[in-house]
């Protein structure tokens, strides 16, 4: 289904901003907004809820890279 809503330039902004904090779409990140509210969230939704409220702490992509690498190769070991 796909859903036009108009926004002001300001919310359009705010929720751009929000959404790219939490590291998805805006549609994505509306998405989430009606599924809390109309009260059918999947874990992962419930996850970027809690996120939004207690924030998170950014990662290095190199070190993140690195560090997958190196619990792969454990793994195999």
């Amino acid at each position: 289904m796909r859903i036009n809503i108009n926004l002001s330039d300001e919310l359009k902004y705010q929720s751009e901003q929000k959404a790219k904090y939490l590291g998805v779409s805006l549609s994505a990140f509306v998405r989430l907004l009606l599924t809390r509210e109309a009260g059918q969230m999947s874990e992962l939704d419930q996850r970027l809820i809690q996120i939004e409220k207690d924030g998170f702490e950014k990662v290095d992509y190199q070190d993140f890279k690195a560090d997958l690498q190196n619990m792969i190769k454990d793994a195999d070991a």
